[in-house]
């Protein structure tokens, strides 16, 4: 269609990616054409942009659950899921057309810029993770009887004759844990609606790898991790036990500042591998990133050194069970230094939070931290207050 007069299409562009498994193997070549949403103008193109995707916290409990009542744990991965939430009909997208896809040009007349409207949500619109998942919470609470979790907003569950089956969705990712016969009723409800390629046995879940056996579910990000070493070249490294050298204390020196983007990068890199799978390395991780605004030769040493500690534990995995018991319970444990920081004598604080059976056999974890708390201790007690809030807020 012709560009309308006073409004400015956004650009577009392709994007060829090579989508890959659990091993680093190829899976598929993917081509796509994503928009360029920076060039997008709030109030005139987009106006709500949040989507929620599961909270990592919430898959590692439900996972514990799947491994104390021998629950299936599905994946199904929904085909270009952005393009099937519909803009609102007040929302007018126009783009320009891309690259190589030929447009027959009208004869006579005045001569006007030829573009797409979009009708559709499409990948790299600032809006698109929103419309989908409108699109997605509408199927599955208004058709499918599911309900969205309270506490979090990308957790879905459905509860008949005492059994629960619950969907965990992250963008396009959707697991599901339950009975198998509430799982594949789930399922084939999803495909009749969605084009949905469905993976069976979930295996590897936001580059995290479910491995299950006995009762026990390990999750392991061996390939993430390799992923990261080969990035700041470290996978030949010489390894070390510690994520950090004993009675380190890290400033902010006078030495030459370090280029910032890469160790933003690698920071980054770490906290989601600290996250999902890595609580031994919260502290290292914490300390770290205080000095990404400007980083200087003895933090990236530093950061090299937990590099190193991760190159020795890559094989490292976070067991959830085995239980004995259906029924878990949460044990939390806090600690905290007194004014450990040498620059602001403010406290670090840190909680680790564990799920358990009645016998307490066995404890896994499923959410931690450790992070400098916002105010200066004057005593013990202010102290232990300040982490006390941390695991109520």
């Amino acid at each position: 269609m012709d560009l309308p007069k006073s409004r400015t299409p956004i650009k577009a562009r392709w994007v060829f990616r090579i989508k890959r498994g659990a091993g680093g193997e190829i899976i598929r070549y993917k081509a796509r054409v994503v928009a360029k949403g920076f060039t997008q103008r709030y109030g005139i193109d987009y106006l709500e942009t949040y989507a929620p995707v599961v909270k990592l916290t919430s898959l590692q409990i439900l996972l514990g659950l799947a491994a104390a009542r021998n629950y299936e744990i599905d994946q199904t991965d929904i085909k270009t899921a952005y393009l099937l939430g519909t803009l609102a009909l007040d929302e007018e997208i126009y783009m320009e057309i891309p690259e190589a896809v030929g447009v027959k040009e009208a004869g006579g007349g005045e001569k006007c810029q030829k573009v797409c409207r979009l009708l559709k949500g499409l990948y790299g619109l600032k809006q698109s993770g929103r419309i989908w998942n409108k699109e997605w919470d509408r199927y599955l609470v208004g058709k499918c009887g599911f309900r969205r979790s309270v506490e979090d907003y990308a957790v879905y569950f459905k509860e008949e004759k005492e059994d629960t089956c619950w969907a965990l969705i992250w963008v396009n990712d959707v697991l599901w844990i339950g009975r198998r016969g509430r799982v594949d009723e789930a399922k084939a409800s999803l495909g009749r609606h969605f084009p949905v390629q469905d993976l069976g046995k979930a295996h590897f879940f936001l580059d995290i790898e479910i491995k299950r056996t006995l009762g026990v579910i390990a999750l392991n990000q061996g390939a993430y991790t390799k992923k990261i070493l080969e990035r700041f070249q470290q996978d030949n490294s010489h390894p070390v036990s510690t994520p950090m050298n004993p009675g380190t204390r890290l400033v902010d020196t006078e030495e030459a500042p370090e280029d910032d983007n890469t160790y933003r990068s690698l920071i980054g890199s770490l906290m989601y591998l600290m996250l999902c799978t890595r609580p031994d390395i919260a502290f290292a991780v914490g300390v770290l990133r205080k000095f990404s605004s400007n980083p200087k030769k003895s933090h990236r040493l530093a950061a090299r050194h937990l590099l190193r500690y991760i190159n020795k534990t890559a094989s490292l995995s976070l067991h959830l069970g085995p239980f004995t018991n259906t029924i878990l319970r949460p044990v939390l444990y806090s600690d905290a230094d007194w004014a450990g920081d040498q620059e602001t004598r403010r406290s670090t604080g840190g909680y680790l939070c564990m799920i358990t059976d009645a016998t307490m056999s066995s404890k896994s974890a499923v959410s931690w931290s450790s992070k400098k708390q916002q105010t200066i201790a004057l005593s013990s007690v202010q102290n232990v207050n300040a982490v006390q809030s941390i695991l109520c807020g």
